[in-house]
């Protein structure tokens, strides 16, 4: 199929990407991320800025802590809600059904979208969440700092979640961590062409078989302790010559230190 068609066809397929949870795979289109394929069993400790985004108590997507009240994710994951009623925020837990430690929730008190996201091809996919509240900092909930800029071609960085393991497949119980290399945009365009943009940047394995993924969305990718990118888009589940496709952090960094620091007290306590 042509890359000048699947533009058009996408006009056609708005709907299938409205939602973070489903997707058409059998489509060779754009298709929100959001699972974890090819990774292994991990404990929040060792990211404790992970968070689950749930609405109405289910597992929605995933996002990052970067403010003890303020949350990181993509803004596919909250674009298609009226408001922030019934999202809240789960921190603390490597478990996302059993909680294995003190687990910790907050609703959210509000959400913002970066106003250059663009839902056709998720250019800028990028959000903040305000919470109602804030999180206790402790060893499995922890804020990460905004990478400055993109590593090099085929370095490795890692991408977690709790999505499904393999493509439609089923949630994964326990927290999923897998390493992927960097994959230069020069050389990503090869897999989705006019799609990709400089807010974005990809990242996969030789010959498929590692890649996030659907629940995955608005998820870390992290290179160095810093958070490089947000799980945002891709054709399928770690798919041969296809990466996923993540919103590129330095890339939106001065957007979401603006927006951050111009809502640092919204969410917290309100004083007479």
């Amino acid at each position: 199929m042509s890359r000048i068609l699947v533009v058009f066809l996408v006009l056609g397929v708005a709907c299938s990407l409205a939602d973070p949870i489903n997707r058409n795979d059998e489509v060779t289109l754009p298709q929100l991320d959001g699972r974890i394929v090819g990774g292994l069993d991990t404990n929040i400790t060792f990211y404790p800025h992970q968070i689950s985004m749930r609405y109405n108590g289910n597992h929605r997507c995933g996002g990052s802590i970067y403010r003890n009240n303020q949350i990181i994710s993509a803004a596919h994951c909250v674009n298609t809600l009226s408001g922030p009623e019934n999202l809240t925020i789960v921190a603390g837990s490597s478990n996302i059904w059993y909680p294995t430690g003190p687990q910790q929730q907050l609703a959210v008190r509000k959400f913002i979208i970066h106003p250059n996201y663009r839902k056709l091809n998720n250019d800028y996919d990028a959000a903040i969440l305000i919470l109602d509240g804030e999180f206790e900092f402790n060893e499995a909930v922890q804020p990460i700092e905004l990478a400055k800029e993109r590593p090099e071609h085929d370095t490795p960085v890692t991408v977690t979640g709790w999505g499904t393991t393999t493509e439609d497949g089923y949630l994964s119980d326990v927290l999923q961590e897998v390493s992927v290399n960097m994959v230069e945009n020069t050389q990503c365009k090869s897999a989705y062409s006019i799609m990709l943009t400089s807010r974005m940047l990809c990242a996969g394995v030789t010959g498929g078989g590692k890649d996030a993924c659907q629940g995955d969305s608005g998820g870390p990718l992290v290179y160095n302790n810093t958070l490089l990118g947000i799980v945002s888009w891709g054709t399928g589940c770690a798919r041969e010559k296809y990466p996923g496709v993540y919103a590129s952090v330095p890339d939106v960094r001065d957007w979401i230190i603006k927006t951050v620091e111009e809502n640092e007290f919204v969410g917290k306590i309100d004083f007479l």
